[in-house]
């Protein structure tokens, strides 16, 4: 989930209740957003996209009688309710939708709203292909809790020269147009918002051949990505490898298939059940097999990030510092011991820069922070440096027991650092609140001789 270079939701502002988790603290929201089913078109012309989103949510508290949302740069056509077209108003960024009625708890009612967005932070247009990036309340209405999940239905009509892809499984390709067709991505296992995406291209597809999981990787044509069916088979050659590595570690296998999509430049963010990758970092990992980390961190957020999600922006290491630690670890095991410590090193000459330059924060915080608080240092590379430090403190048995019992425990869940901290020191029966203290909560900066 970032422009995440050389290995590095519009949303609904609701009331929120603060709650402790053991030391953590959370928020809980006034809704449960359930599904949402999204019907869009992409114009390559006026780089935008239009069409309709319905949002299925439960609320948690009775008398719910109006819902705001962030209207950023959509513009909003219409919104209904219960098939009745319903006034709304735009004050400043809000647009403020009045229900004909207070909604009751527990229940389920949904809001289909018609809009459109140009080219914006959250879409990226090109002659040939475009495809949506981190956050999705940029291109799609929705919140921006990050935690929250919700299963996803959309279909894209896109010309028939162009390929589509999304979360989940296609289930429909239907041509309605002598030059358009719609396809439909069904999305049934709940995602973090955050990673609802989707690319439409000119793409060539090369599947991996693996056992089990499919693994494909849609790529430009040659003439504009200078790339070949032999070429993506070269440089993806380890993802089966991957996958293996992975699972093994996390106690459990993916669900549904997963592809790559190679787009331009420089670009590392997963989805879920895809990721976009560079050219220019496939390109660099042709000419060198060491550079194969964009491949590894995405894929790894399969597990870690959008299966296992942090609860908020507070515990984002748990995401991003933890799969920074695996691709090292996976580097480890297809390479070797110089591998690994090599990452290591890596990540603690970013954070020693930041620290001359006087960045320095905790990996975690007891009190919720927003995303523009985070210390992507810290949360990647110090957080990545506290995995390694686990590791050696508890030695590789039990290190990796206790990852595999995290991961097993909060598959599909949102999550803290406590709870982590929990699990670990349930499965090796030591007391790590002082070293959480110190090195999660606190700044200190670790000297370590890698």
């Amino acid at each position: 989930m970032k422009f995440y270079i050389k290995h590095l939701i519009c949303f609904f502002y609701l009331s929120f209740i603060t709650s402790v988790y053991s030391a953590d603290i959370v928020h809980k929201s006034n809704i449960d957003f359930i599904h949402y089913k999204a019907e869009i078109t992409p114009d390559f012309i006026t780089k935008s996209i239009e069409g309709t989103v319905e949002i299925t949510f439960s609320p948690y508290v009775d008398n719910l009688d109006h819902l705001s949302f962030s209207v950023g740069a959509k513009q909003v056509n219409a919104v209904y309710f219960l098939a009745q077209k319903i006034d709304f108003s735009v004050e400043g960024d809000l647009f403020i939708v009045q229900l004909p009625a207070p909604l009751k708890a527990n229940k389920a009612y949904s809001v289909k709203i018609e809009y459109k967005v140009s080219e914006t932070r959250g879409l990226k247009f090109y002659d040939d292909h475009l495809f949506t990036v981190y956050h999705t309340k940029n291109w799609l209405i929705s919140h921006n809790k990050l935690s929250d999940k919700a299963t996803f239905d959309l279909s894209i009509k896109h010309d028939l020269t162009t390929t589509a892809i999304g979360n989940g499984t296609l289930v429909a390709r239907k041509k309605v147009s002598g030059t358009q067709l719609v396809s439909r991505w069904k999305q049934n296992t709940p995602i973090p918002l955050y990673t609802f995406g989707f690319a439409v291209g000119e793409f060539e597809k090369h599947s991996m051949g693996t056992s089990g999981v499919n693994i494909s990787v849609l790529y430009r044509q040659q003439i504009k990505s200078n790339l070949t069916a032999d070429l993506i088979n070269k440089a993806f050659a380890d993802t089966a490898d991957m996958l293996s590595f992975f699972e093994s570690k996390a106690g459990f296998s993916l669900e549904q298939d997963y592809a790559y999509v190679v787009v331009d430049g420089y670009m590392a963010q997963e989805a879920s059940g895809f990721s976009l990758v560079g050219e220019k970092f496939v390109h660099t990992l042709l000419n060198d097999k060491n550079e194969n980390w964009f491949i590894a961190h995405e894929l790894a957020h399969e597990w870690w990030g959008n299966s296992i999600t942090s609860a908020n922006f507070s515990h984002f290491w748990l995401n991003e510092g933890l799969v920074v630690f695996m691709v090292a670890a996976y580097k480890q095991h297809l390479f070797g011991e110089e591998a690994y410590r090599d990452e290591i090193a890596l990540a603690l000459k970013r954070i020693q820069r930041a620290v001359k330059e006087k960045r320095v924060a905790p990996v975690a915080f007891r009190k919720v922070i927003e995303e523009q608080d985070i210390n992507r240092t810290m949360a990647y590379s110090k957080g990545a440096l506290v995995f390694y430090m686990l590791r050696e403190k508890l030695g590789d048995k039990l290190f990796w027991q206790s990852l595999k019992r995290y991961s097993l425990t909060y598959k599909g869940k949102s999550v803290t650092t406590q709870d982590l901290k929990s699990i670990f020191e349930q499965v090796s029966q030591v007391d790590l609140t002082a070293f959480f203290t110190r090195w999660v909560y606190g700044q200190k900066i670790p000297t370590i001789d890698i």
